[in-house]
């Protein structure tokens, strides 16, 4: 899977015919818009088109831009129009996205991001919050909900010498999900706990062998957005990682989370 703008994409006829084939009013609305090429006009110039895409499938997409359907020039920016095709509910895939426009959202000085909707118990799982109740450009009352981009300090943490225990060696099935294989060796930091009260989590990188107890440098943390848990990335070795490398081998868990990594 991978994330890309509608608008730099080689192929934009296609993907309009693959957001054309959504089930939702709102992206009907949307295919209309991108054809008429009238979504800038409405929502700002650097509007983004997000495409969570497997090959040539369309899985999920979002809008990020200056506005959204409520016109309140004083907050910005807005995610708009989300959605998961059926085939793909259930494993939180728009949590990508959203993990992507809050990288971007960043990166570009933003302190907070807002969607405007009627859903309520569905954006609380991806770190947001309701906010208040505004009228849409209909003059209709939509529910705002919010999100805070924070910064957090590791400094205590990179760079230190961590030894713990493997509960989940490499090789190993999820004790809850057995069609979840563990391609690295994952356990806890003995005697630190974490932000859930249970003992910090780690992923072990330096080694093709199952461990049972290790010891390594933290050489970056994994901060979940959406989640009271971090996990700390720990080299046998000592050495830093590639941020790619470690984000790949994590993936098979973390892709149902959203998260930033930090790194020394």
């Amino acid at each position: 899977m991978k994330i890309i703008d509608f608008f730099t994409s080689d192929d934009k006829a296609h993907w309009l015919s693959e957001i054309k084939k959504s089930d939702w009013g709102a992206g009907k609305y949307l295919y209309e818009l991108l054809r008429d090429q009238k979504l800038k006009e409405l929502c700002g110039e650097w509007a983004k088109v997000l495409l969570l895409v497997d090959d040539e499938r369309l899985i999920s997409f979002c809008t990020y831009a200056e506005q959204d359907d409520v016109r309140e020039p004083s907050l910005t920016p807005w995610v708009g129009f989300v959605y998961t095709f059926t085939e793909y509910r259930g494993k939180r895939r728009i949590g990508k996205l959203l993990e992507y426009v809050y990288m971007l959202a960043k990166n570009d000085g933003h302190k907070h991001i807002y969607i405007s909707t009627g859903e309520t118990g569905l954006y609380e799982k991806y770190g947001y919050h309701f906010w208040k109740i505004m009228k849409d450009v209909h003059g209709e009352d939509s529910r705002v909900y919010k999100t805070d981009i924070v910064t957090v300090d590791y400094k205590d943490v990179l760079g230190i010498t961590v030894s713990g225990t493997i509960d989940r060696p490499l090789g190993s099935a999820h004790p809850r999900h057995p069609e979840m294989i563990y391609p690295i060796n994952y356990g806890y930091v003995d005697g630190v706990l974490a932000g859930d009260g249970a003992e910090q989590d780690v992923y072990v990188f330096g080694t093709d062998q199952p461990l049972e107890k290790y010891t390594g440098k933290v050489v970056a943390v994994y901060h979940r957005l959406n989640d009271n848990e971090d996990k700390w990335i720990v080299s046998l070795n000592g050495e830093t990682i590639p941020a790619e490398e470690i984000l790949e081998a994590i993936c098979f868990q973390e892709q149902y989370f959203m998260g930033e990594l930090y790194t020394l």
